[in-house]
């Protein structure tokens, strides 16, 4: 995805800052929500497994309502990329636009919400099904850009870097330096997704929202993102 000759491209170093803000997403929802992922599904599901079980301190119905949420997220996020094929700026920003007005919902559904362990309360569960439709369009927005940056799946992308590593067997390329900034952005992320759970979840799930928007808004505004 290159920008104009001599002009870098800006979509990694954006996709930086909205990585990070699904990593302040998935602490709300594990630490405040009744230990579930929105963002990460392949974790949910496991827990949905482990909770059927008859494991304690998980919740099937909050896994559940992630699950479906996410999904619709993705369908949504699918065909909002359909409708605009062609048009990357107008759709990544409005797919953009409408996840974080998603999250700032949720923000504002959570107004008064106490973080919970094993027994959400039914405005938990609504505030999880909001930050996943908003995490699964952001999902479907990824992987259609087939950007340098998809920090989706971790996993995936760890792979990836060793892979293509010396140590793997790989030569490197250009773009490993963004694939291994996506880990750290997570982590650093759920630090301070942790750390404002304390504040609020309100709080914390505005400054998700406000990430969103300054990562995919000052991709947009940027010149190179015309080309």
């Amino acid at each position: 995805m290159p920008g104009r000759p001599g002009r870098p491209d800006p979509l990694p170093k954006a996709l930086l800052v909205v990585t990070a803000a699904t990593g302040i997403v998935d602490a709300v929802a594990y630490l405040g929500l009744g230990q579930v992922f929105t963002a990460f599904m392949t974790g949910n599901i496991l827990f949905l497994g482990f909770s059927l079980a008859g494991a304690e301190g998980l919740s099937p119905i909050g896994s559940g309502t992630a699950l479906m949420a996410f999904s619709v997220g993705a369908v949504v996020g699918s065909r909002l990329g359909a409708a605009l094929s062609g048009r990357r700026r107008r759709w990544l920003f409005s797919s953009a636009a409408l996840a974080a007005a998603l999250l700032v919902t949720a923000a504002l559904t959570a107004i008064g919400l106490r973080p919970v362990g094993a027994h959400p309360e039914p405005r938990h569960y609504v505030v999880t099904a909001l930050i996943a439709l908003a995490m699964g369009m952001r999902s479907a927005t990824m992987w259609r850009l087939g950007a340098v940056l998809n920090t989706t799946l971790i996993t995936g992308t760890l792979v990836t870097l060793i892979r293509r590593s010396p140590l793997g067997g790989g030569t490197g390329d250009g773009t490993q330096r963004y694939r291994a900034a996506g880990l750290p952005a997570v982590l650093v992320g759920a630090v301070v997704g942790a750390l404002l759970l304390r504040v609020s979840i309100t709080v914390t799930l505005l400054l998700a929202a406000a990430g969103v928007l300054a990562g995919i808004g000052g991709y947009v505004a940027h010149p190179a993102s015309r080309s």
